[in-house]
């Protein structure tokens, strides 16, 4: 059986895929069909979107509620993540029947069920209502949802026997805490593949060429050398880059202040390169405005097609898309001592 965090991967991929499709067939969910509601994962997007409960209700009924709540932005993030969270209960379902079954209802466990199934660790850590993943391997040693090693898995069961004899084990409560882990998960998957790959869609569409950060070593900077999440079109003679990030309002001046020297090290080095970022999120005004008078774009997620044609614009020769040049350089000082 494939790990949670492995499973909400692929779920999320799936649904990725979906809904860069329906953003051209629904005109950017502005425009929708009872032909294109009648196929299920399709209605649990939009209807998602929308927070609106897309159970039990017919395409005719899922067209009344979308034009009701016409005001209502389509939220991106719980769209997408609808499929995965339903998908990923699925899954612990399954964990649960199989932890239930290797362990006698949470009477006893052994150390040979532990260590041939190290997928299940998040249900062992939900039953001994460990915090963290980070206390349990503190506890426990090495120990991961793919690999359990044999010190480990003895030192597991072993605790496990201990508080079984003593505690009643709550399978709500334990479903209560691997939610939160699969809060933690599908969080983490936003940051790393929805943005990106709504980015990643736009460039192609407008075929400007890129490599993602995965793909190159980094970009020459005056201070260091790093990489963006997209650099156009390649690190030697970069000509812009794009980083994508969601804040929240408690975090958005510490990301700013990040970002902005990122910005200035690339640009400092690179005159004429366009500094762009993607934001998401509550950011807060401030650190927004704060941000544009270094990146010479702050766009948000919604608005990456027209983001992607000034590129491709710029790219093309048209200088006036570019709005900061920075002249950042250090240099040793050459006064001679007294």
């Amino acid at each position: 059986m494939k790990t949670l965090y492995e499973n909400a991967t692929e779920a999320m991929q799936r649904s990725i895929s979906l809904y860069l499709k329906l953003v051209s067939d629904t005109n950017e969910f502005q425009m929708f069909s009872e032909e294109i509601l009648q196929d299920e994962p399709v209605k649990q997007l939009i209807m998602a979107g929308k927070a609106l409960d897309y159970r039990n209700s017919t395409p005719a009924h899922c067209i009344q509620e979308l034009g009701r709540v016409k005001a209502i932005k389509f939220d991106i993030e719980r769209a997408v993540s609808e499929y995965v969270y339903e998908n990923s209960r699925t899954q612990i379902e399954k964990m649960l029947e199989v932890a239930e079954n290797i362990s006698g209802n949470y009477t006893f466990l052994e150390q040979d069920s532990v260590k041939t199934h190290a997928y299940l660790l998040p249900v062992w850590q939900a039953a001994l209502n460990i915090s963290s993943k980070a206390n349990f391997k503190y506890i426990f040693g090495s120990a991961s949802d793919r690999l359990i090693s044999g010190p480990s898995s003895l030192k597991i069961a072993t605790y496990a026997n201990d508080y079984f004899s003593s505690h009643k084990i709550d399978t709500i409560q334990i479903k209560e805490r691997i939610e939160r882990t699969l809060e933690g998960i599908v969080r983490d998957l936003v940051g790393r593949l929805l943005f990106e790959s709504i980015v990643e869609n736009a460039l192609d569409n407008a075929e400007v060429p890129y490599l993602t950060e995965k793909e190159y070593s980094g970009i020459e900077g005056v201070v260091y050398t790093i990489r963006a999440d997209f650099v156009i079109p390649n690190p030697d003679e970069p000509m812009a880059f794009i980083e994508v990030r969601k804040s929240s309002s408690r975090h958005a001046s510490l990301y700013a202040k990040d970002k902005m020297f990122s910005a200035i090290n690339w640009k400092g080095k690179h005159r004429e390169m366009l500094g762009i970022i993607v934001t998401e999120g509550d950011w807060t005004n401030e650190s927004l405005k704060t941000m544009s008078h270094v990146f010479d774009y702050v766009i948000p997620i919604s608005s990456v097609k027209e983001l992607a044609t000034k590129i491709e614009k710029y790219l093309a020769g048209d200088k006036s898309i570019l709005k900061w040049i920075i002249d950042f350089k250090i240099s040793p000082n050459e006064a001679e001592p007294f």
